[in-house]
């Protein structure tokens, strides 16, 4: 009798760990054979990496081509909103909400922070495989590599954006941002 019981509680145990797991793939982008790895938030198909197409005008974080290996690249607004490659797009402000939502509602507002950081790249435990690294931003210089994340999303306000951040202390929010911010850019999958 002991060893059914320890049986299934191994089966338990087994299928609660993978129903933990992230559902994950991979998409490879035709224009240039660069292959992503994506993972589902919710219901949702995001990019489970950074967007590193070269559209021209994007950047490497200090113009160094390491960093868009390891980061992806930055875009400003305009290109962002052209960057996604087809079938995925750039995602707006309720597609945005709704992921924090999710993230919030799975681990609590503090813990989500920790939840969404790489484990390998920054020091979180990437719970849901979404991989956000700290690929910082440009303005007139580039700023906050190894500190902050910085996302656009395709709403905008007055001939300006919104951007997503996720930084110290431990916020992922949305904020009213200036369109010519180079920021790294998440596609989603459309429907």
């Amino acid at each position: 009798m002991q060893k059914i019981r320890i049986a299934l509680l191994i089966s338990a145990v087994m299928t609660a760990s993978a129903l933990a797991l992230p559902q994950t793939g991979t998409f490879r982008d035709s224009r240039d054979g660069k292959t992503y790895r994506t993972v589902v938030i919710g219901s949702r198909v995001w990019m489970a990496e950074n967007l590193a197409f070269n559209a021209k005008g994007s950047a490497c974080y200090d113009n160094k081509n390491e960093n868009c290996a390891k980061y992806g690249r930055l875009y400003n607004f305009e290109m962002a909103t052209k960057a996604c490659p087809a079938g995925w797009h750039l995602p707006e402000n309720d597609e945005w909400k709704r992921f924090r939502t999710f993230i919030e509602d799975s681990d609590g507002k503090e813990a989500a922070w920790m939840s969404l950081k790489s484990r390998d790249k920054w020091d979180g435990s990437d719970r849901y495989g979404f991989d956000v690294v700290p690929a910082g931003k440009a303005t007139d210089d580039f700023l906050e590599l190894g500190v902050a994340a910085h996302f656009w999303s395709s709403t905008t306000e007055d001939g300006d954006a919104y951007g997503w951040h996720l930084e110290p202390p431990g916020d992922f929010k949305m904020e009213f941002d200036v369109s010519s911010n180079m920021y790294s850019v998440r596609c989603l999958k459309d429907y």
